[in-house]
Order: C-alpha cells, then sequence, then structure tokens
C-alpha cells in the first residue's frame, strides 16, 4: 500500500475537477480523498489502473457518505419548501445514496466508482458530478436511477458487491494467515519456557561450543528445542 501512498496536491486535485477535465492524476495519499461526494475528483482523473482500484476499495471500505443532520438547507421548489430526508438513508438505497454537505445534493456512490467504464457524457454525471436535489420527486428518480435488472446502475452496484467481496475475502486470508503465526509464535515461546525451567531445574548449561545449524554440539537449549 506504501507505494500508493506518493505526495499528494489536494489543490491540484480540486483543480483537476473544476479545471482540465483530461488532467489526470497518478499518484495520491488515500489519507487526503475528500469524502463529500460533492468535492471528489472525478473517478475517470485517476490514470493508473492501481491507483484507481485502490481509490475504490477504499471508498467501498469506508461506505456511502451519510451525514445524519438535524436538518437539512431547504429548497423552495413551486409554492412549497422541500428538503433532503435522511430517512432515505435507512429504505433501499442505503448501500449507494449518499449526500454532499458541500453541494446540498445527493449522489450514487457505486456509480461514482464504475460507470465511467460503462457509459459516458452528461448524463453520466447526474448522480456522480452534478449531483440531484429535486427532493420533491427524490423517491421517484431514486427507482428511476436503479432501474431495471442489468441497468447502468445495477452493473456498477455489481461491480462495487464483487470488489467489497474480493477485498474481504483477502482480509480473511490474511487474518487467518496472522492467526497462524500467532499460534506458532506462542508453541514456540511456551517450548523455549519450559526448555529453560527443565536446564535450570538440573543445572545444566544451556549454551553448547558450536551453535551454528550444522553443529552436533548446539548445547542443550536448542539440542531440546
Amino acid at each position: 500500500m506504501e507505494k500508493f501512498l506518493a505526495k499528494f496536491n489536494h489543490s491540484q486535485a480540486s483543480s483537476s475537477t473544476n479545471g482540465n477535465p483530461s488532467s489526470l492524476i497518478d499518484d495520491l495519499n488515500l489519507y487526503s480523498l475528500e469524502a463529500d461526494p460533492g468535492k471528489r475528483v472525478p473517478i475517470a482523473h485517476y490514470n493508473n489502473p492501481r491507483i484507481k482500484d485502490e481509490v475504490r476499495k477504499h471508498y467501498i471500505q469506508k461506505g456511502p457518505c451519510q451525514p445524519k443532520m438535524d436538518s437539512y438547507p431547504p429548497t423552495k421548489i413551486g409554492k412549497r419548501t422541500r428538503q433532503f430526508c435522511k430517512i432515505w438513508f435507512e429504505g433501499p438505497y442505503s448501500k449507494w445514496l449518499e449526500y454532499s454537505v458541500e453541494k446540498d445534493s445527493v449522489y450514487c456512490l457505486c456509480c461514482y466508482l464504475f460507470k465511467d467504464g460503462f457509459f459516458h457524457g452528461s448524463a453520466s454525471e447526474f448522480y456522480t458530478k452534478t449531483g440531484f436535489r429535486s427532493w420533491n420527486r427524490a423517491l421517484e428518480r431514486f427507482r428511476k436511477h436503479v432501474g431495471d435488472v442489468n441497468s447502468i446502475h445495477d452493473k456498477c452496484f455489481n461491480k462495487m458487491l464483487d470488489l467489497s467481496n474480493h477485498h474481504q475475502s483477502i482480509q480473511v486470508v490474511i487474518d487467518k494467515h496472522s492467526q497462524k503465526l500467532k499460534n506458532e509464535y506462542r508453541m514456540r515461546l511456551k517450548a523455549s519456557i519450559d526448555v529453560s525451567r527443565l536446564l535450570l531445574q538440573y543445572g545444566l548449561p544451556f549454551r553448547g561450543h558450536d551453535e551454528s545449524e550444522s553443529s552436533i554440539n548446539q548445547g542443550f537449549f536448542l539440542g531440546l528445542l
């Protein structure tokens, strides 16, 4: 992971978002990545595929940005005032729906991470870059965004699940390996203590004349281990 933690100019990242869309990022510091979806660098700006995957894993591990606020900014829509409702975080859209405090808009995490691989154009930026804030039709538009099986959102969501499951599987293997090493260390430590007690009990010397691996006279301590 350290090789991806190169110096990353945060102001340069912001300018890449709002300035030249063709500018590409070849290195970054994962800890500098924006949590607010309205301030993020477009995923397509990460030129290195390995770095892009690290960014995706980072955001998947963090989960969608869902700030639970007491109130959200009101917006006048027609004759009525509407605003974002935090209860939407708890519904069927909970795994992908994101809210930007900066833009007072909602975004889609899985489409931000993977949509550039399926579709390009202004329509692909609605839930990934520009944001959505027509609160009077929010639930209707959320359902339309999700669409049917094999919709662009559905494909992005499945890719997000696949990468998440793959990352978790790797972590399980690492955890099991770490536990195996811990158990082996405990066994060696216990054996060393038991041998030391035995030698001390009978007043025997620990070291031999030659403790190299090829020696036949390594001493009682290494010999018994």
